[in-house]
């Protein structure tokens, strides 16, 4: 593969996830009218969101798997097929249950294109172009999950919500044809499946993803949710043990320990808590507090799709020009400055102010993210780049996933005592509470970053040496 090929393929994967995430963001906006259809309460949300979560998550270690030993190509096809088989499923649902096996068949498409650009970049890039592409991968990946509230917003309102998911159906074949572009990749050496380590995945997720959902339904004090609790501990002990000890395990416990993944997974962790739940929190104060219409929701979701991409973007072009640290910090302190906003919101609260809240959001949200990502491949085997890339956005995922359902039970909680117009502002002094943490955590970042920062020393043995070449003519190296 030469330079030009490889970058053709980077642009299939990016335009194909353009369509995917904007597929997987069109669900939001329908919330209220899916649950109005079967005549549910806004609890039940939080199934819908468990159905979407088990999706994006429990499957994507095996995803990682599958890209590290067939190829990225067969990976990405497959999230188109999830996303035409799981939309369809959805829009002729005959039950609320197969609603949520279809949103469950979404969140996979999701789980298998989310991480390919990241995955691509650091196994064939070097230096200024890797921090380019990462960038370049999240703008194209969260322009797509913009356009998608605002579109729905849109056809719900016109047509109706199942409409939108027919959409969706047609996107998904859209990116099919352009993932059957992308170059495939030989695979050098074919790992073996560790089924145990998947089936322990699968069992700590579900452990983990059902504590809210049973707080949700059957409250805090009914202690419903202990099992759920014992089983998520129980399995991560479990999975912890089996994946040390494993010649191929399905995640790479090693390098999970290892501060260069754990350390930005950990920040981006306590960020997307907020991110997500602020989302879900948005759409009922505005919906059924304010009693605005779904459109409004997507053009205020724009605001924080549009200022992740554009600070993705922008940061991944100056990510080797500064300090890791510095470009994290600084996107921290800005994502904290919009939540700061809407603990000040009520009832009249303009669309300006909120839109201005959600900017800031989103711009700090975004501006962080390359530096993250280049952080943890830094470091990354070439062999295991896939289950590394595959394990870290599984568990960003998860933290997303947890930050909905959270903002769906707290908001539920602080609703309860009669004061809807308080639980949005309640809820986000909880949040300011994960941004902290966050703060704290950012020294233990490095400044510099191996294969952003640092080129020269050790590049892995299988990145193609036009580009790594091109690099050192750029900065200089003999």
């Amino acid at each position: 593969m030469d330079e030009k090929l490889i970058n053709r393929g980077f642009y299939f994967i990016c335009f194909g996830a353009f369509f995917i995430m904007l597929s997987l963001a069109t669900h939001l906006p329908a919330y209220p009218h899916m649950l109005a259809e079967f005549d549910l309460t806004a609890g039940y949300a939080v199934w819908m969101q468990l159905g979407l979560a088990l999706g994006l998550t429990g499957f994507q270690p095996l995803l990682g798997w599958i890209g590290d030993s067939y190829g990225l190509k067969l990976v990405i096809i497959i999230g188109g097929v999830f996303m035409i088989i799981g939309s369809l499923l959805v829009a002729f649902s005959f039950s609320f249950w197969v609603l949520v096996v279809g949103l469950f068949f979404k969140g996979i498409a999701g789980a298998a294109v989310a991480p390919a650009g990241i995955a691509y970049a650091g196994k064939f890039m070097v230096g200024n172009q890797r921090g380019k592409s990462i960038g370049t991968f999240m703008a194209f990946s969260t322009i797509g999950a913009l356009f998608g509230p605002v579109i729905s917003g849109g056809i719900v309102d016109t047509i109706g919500w199942k409409s939108s998911f027919l959409f969706t159906a047609i996107l998904g074949a859209v990116s099919i044809l352009l993932f059957l572009v992308v170059p495939k990749v030989k695979v050098e050496q074919r790992q073996n499946l560790d089924y145990i380590g998947l089936s322990l995945v699968i069992i700590v997720l579900l452990g983990l993803l059902t504590i809210p959902t049973f707080i949700n339904n059957f409250g805090f004090t009914s202690g419903m949710w202990l099992p759920s609790l014992g089983v998520f501990i129980v399995g991560l002990i479990a999975l912890v043990i089996v994946e040390r000890k494993h010649k191929q395990p399905l995640l790479d416990m090693e390098y999970v320990f290892n501060r260069s993944f754990w350390v930005p997974t950990s920040i981006a962790v306590f960020i997307f808590l907020g991110y997500s739940g602020v989302m879900y929190l948005l759409t009922f104060f505005v919906q059924n507090v304010q009693n605005k219409p779904a459109t409004t929701v997507g053009l205020l979701q724009m605001a924080i799709f549009l200022g992740t991409s554009g600070a993705a973007f922008f940061s991944g072009r100056i990510l080797k020009r500064y300090s890791a640290r510095l470009i994290i910090g600084a996107g921290i302190l800005v994502f904290s400055s919009g939540i700061i906003m809407l603990t000040l919101v009520n009832i009249n609260t303009s669309f300006a102010y909120l839109f201005i809240s959600m900017s800031f959001i989103g711009i700090g949200s975004g501006f962080q993210t390359p530096a993250i990502k280049a952080i943890i491949v830094s470091k990354a085997p070439m062999g295991r780049i896939n289950v590394i890339t595959f394990t870290n956005t599984v568990i960003e995922n998860i933290a997303q996933r947890l930050g909905a359902s959270f903002a769906l039970v707290a908001f539920t909680l602080f609703s309860a005592n009669g004061n809807n117009v308080k639980a949005i502002a309640n809820t986000s002094w909880i949040i300011i509470g994960f941004v902290l943490i966050a703060l704290l955590l950012l020294i233990l970042i490095p400044d510099r970053i191996k294969g952003i920062h640092e080129t020269s020393t050790e590049s892995p043995t299988n990145i193609v040496p036009p580009l790594l070449n091109q690099e050192k003519e750029r900065d200089g190296i003999n």
